[in-house]
């Protein structure tokens, strides 16, 4: 085997991560490798636990194994202390003979520290610049190299196409297993955004609830041009923030921002504020509104079993084909990929 098989293999691993467990961090695949034959594997299984390198090393039967052995690693180890040490430092003393990576850091800021800390060290390093880490972590490498957060669009829909009846009151349209299904995926995202009609009419909590996770809960945000929810304001704890194009609104609580320049204002002081990636889960209009301005990456549609007779709201969906189609629960699952990421 070549040092591209072994990458190939060592992505294989990355993928058996969950992303709902890794969060912001990338999903990373590593290998050690001697005398051709496979000393050990891992794979980072859940944000700030240790990463795929370590995860590697830790599992060796016999540590002493590792002198003159090869790592390969999906995306170069870490240069900086963050929520586990730094593993460019940690592996610079493990004597290894050579480390192929298979893709640099995106993030500008440690982009090629890696590997200055492992060459420094005095070990031979092969960057094959492959694009697995890439397709594997999709929102991490566009946050990085657009510096915006990557947009996942999700919706419920009838059988027939409508979001909601001609009612006031709220109507559910998933079942418990696709609920399921939905908080895994709000599981993966930094933030969740709403409408201020949703808020109004359906008060949804907007956390993970059905999975559990070791990092903290998305933030909650929503979108109220017109300060419709100035009278609700002051019942919302830290982890919420409120757009408006109301001035008064925005001057009287801290977590309401004035929104300057639309929804694309919005995503750009999303990513000051270190937000990697959002889950806009409604209402129809504003899921309407990213797509009109073409504001996205990923959309999901749940199409669910019920028949709506008297349906009033619809989404003109994305006229393109989607990527993949499943069952889950009552739903049919349906995710759309925006390949030219629009404006974004």
């Amino acid at each position: 085997m070549n040092d591209l098989d072994y990458i190939v293999l060592a992505a294989q691993l990355a993928k058996k991560a969950d992303k709902a467990l890794t969060f912001e961090n990338p999903r990373v695949g590593a290998l050690i490798v001697k005398n051709d034959v496979i000393l050990s594997t891992g794979y980072h299984e859940k944000f700030g636990n240790n990463h795929a390198e370590i995860n590697a090393f830790n599992n060796l039967a016999n540590k002493l194994d590792v002198v003159d052995a090869t790592l390969y690693v999906t995306l170069e180890p870490c240069a900086v202390d963050g929520k586990v040490s730094s593993c460019a430092r940690e592996i610079s003393n493990w004597h290894l003979n050579r480390v192929v990576i298979g893709d640099l850091d995106p993030n500008p800021d440690t982009h090629g520290l890696g590997v200055e800390i492992l060459r420094g060290a005095g070990i031979n390093v092969t960057v094959l610049n492959t694009k697995h880490s890439f397709e594997i972590n999709s929102e991490f490498y566009f946050y990085f190299e657009k510096r915006l957060p990557y947009v996942q669009l999700k919706l419920a829909t009838s059988r027939n196409g409508f979001v909601s009846n001609s009612s006031d009151h709220r109507l559910k349209l998933t079942d418990y297993t696709a609920d399921q299904d939905v908080h895994h995926e709000r599981a993966k995202r930094s933030a969740i955004i709403i409408g201020s009609q949703t808020f109004l009419k359906d008060r949804p909590l907007l956390n993970v609830r059905y999975n559990t996770i070791s990092h903290n809960q998305p933030l909650r945000i929503v979108i109220d041009r017109r300060a419709r929810l100035k009278k609700f304001a002051n019942q919302l704890d830290t982890n919420w923030l409120i757009y408006t194009e109301d001035i008064d609104f925005y001057k009287s609580f801290d977590y309401v921002l004035l929104m300057n320049d639309g929804l694309m204002g919005v995503l750009k002081d999303l990513k000051s504020k270190h937000i990697q990636s959002v889950l806009v889960e409604g209402g129809p209009t504003l899921l309407q509104s990213f797509l009109d301005e073409n504001l996205w990456n990923e959309m999901i549609i749940y199409q669910t079993d019920h028949l709506i007779l008297d349906g009033n709201l619809e989404v003109v969906l994305p006229k393109i084909k989607p990527i993949e189609k499943n069952h889950v629960g009552n739903s049919n699952k349906i995710i759309y990929v925006n390949s030219t990421k629009g404006n974004l």
